[in-house]
């Protein structure tokens, strides 16, 4: 396989946070570092890409999506797309094979390959159907994705139903039983410090999308700040980078969450949440390190900053002597970051060429 220096960028790298290139070789990163180093480390035939100051981040993963959903998630710097299934869905992989898919199939059909099973839940939900299908997961081994009709637009008594019927699961097998499935919930309204200690207790994790409108409104900063996992979706919007923002933006001040947090929730936490299963295998690392699989995303910003620690302040510096890796400025005054290309397995799998053609610039 064919090697590639990458220079004069910024490497979102937890591992080296002052890393201005890296080398790829073989599908994986083989080395990070600064710039005057590069030359050392690679060979005289390996192929020079210059950033160009962009900034380079770990993919995205969509924790909650469609099958059509998954059709052109390269260009969202989204590479791993968890994806629902419909009853009628005979295959749900994306039109480009790049895109890695984790299915979840739909409760009304028999998916050997998928990774669990999602089951949709409104109000007019029948409770003890809905429990028993969860107690028959929870027994199977196979985790169950709860998801509200209507996405991030429903209402609460949807969720409520959820939560009833995961109670009733753990009063009548255990809250380690659930704890070691780890099922998976889509919460849209306020939750309970009651439910959240369940949520936590019960290993459940929780998945937030923006509304319509790219507000979002579950109470992320409580859920995190008890235990409980949160995976963040790009919603109805599909630009995951605006649903970070949302995070940072949120109506309610106390529920906002730094921007290193809602990026984790982005690109870390849905890899995590994912159940220990085949299908659910994937060849993406949640950070930018050497030896990990070279998938990542590469964005233009007009700037890059490090959040003050506390998320519910307004506070940017472009200070890394802390070795906090830096993100793309997401304060309301900043445009958000622009796609340049998506790197699967060591090499591009997708790049905007209108940009490169428009603006002159060297292809990253």
């Amino acid at each position: 396989m064919s090697a590639h220096l990458l220079t004069r960028g910024i490497i979102h790298s937890t591992t080296d946070p002052y890393a201005q290139a890296l080398l790829v070789r073989d599908g994986v990163i083989a080395w990070l570092g600064a710039d005057d180093s590069a030359d050392r480390v690679a060979d005289p035939g390996d192929e020079r890409r210059d950033l160009d100051g962009a900034v380079v981040v770990p993919v995205f993963v969509e924790p909650l999506a469609r099958p059509a959903d998954a059709r052109d998630a390269l260009s969202r710097g989204t590479a791993v797309v968890t994806v629902l299934a419909g009853p009628e869905d005979t295959g749900a992989a994306p039109a480009d094979e790049d895109v890695q898919t984790v299915v979840y199939r739909h409760a009304d059909r028999v998916d050997a390959e998928a990774a669990g099973v999602w089951l949709p839940v409104g109000t007019d939900t029948d409770p003890a159907t809905l429990t028993g299908l969860l107690t028959a997961s929870t027994q199977a081994g196979e985790q169950a994705y709860l998801v509200p009709d209507g996405g991030a637009d429903a209402g609460p008594a949807a969720q409520d139903v959820a939560l009833t019927a995961l109670r009733s699961v753990a009063e009548e097998l255990g809250t380690a039983a659930l704890g070691r499935v780890r099922h998976r919930l889509v919460v849209t309204h306020p939750v309970t410090a009651e439910d959240r200690a369940f949520l936590a207790a019960a290993g459940v994790s929780a998945t937030v999308v923006p509304d319509a409108d790219g507000v979002l409104h579950a109470p992320v900063a409580s859920l995190l700040a008890d235990a409980v996992s949160v995976c963040l979706g790009a919603g109805p919007a599909g630009d995951p980078w605006a649903a970070v923002r949302s995070a940072l933006s949120h109506p309610d001040p106390d529920e906002r969450i730094s921007a290193r947090s809602a990026f984790a929730a982005a690109t870390r936490t849905p890899l995590r949440a994912l159940p220990d299963a085949p299908a659910a295998g994937l060849s993406v690392a949640p950070r930018l390190s050497v030896s990990a699989p070279a998938v990542f995303g590469v964005w233009d910003a007009d700037a890059v900053a490090v959040q003050s620690p506390d998320g519910r302040v307004a506070a940017w510096s472009t200070d890394t002597r802390a070795g906090t890796p830096l993100l793309p400025a997401l304060d309301a005054e900043t445009a958000l970051p622009r796609w340049r290309a998506t790197w699967v397995d060591g090499r591009i799998a997708a790049e905007d060429v209108a940009r490169d053609a428009r603006d002159g610039a060297t292809p990253a």
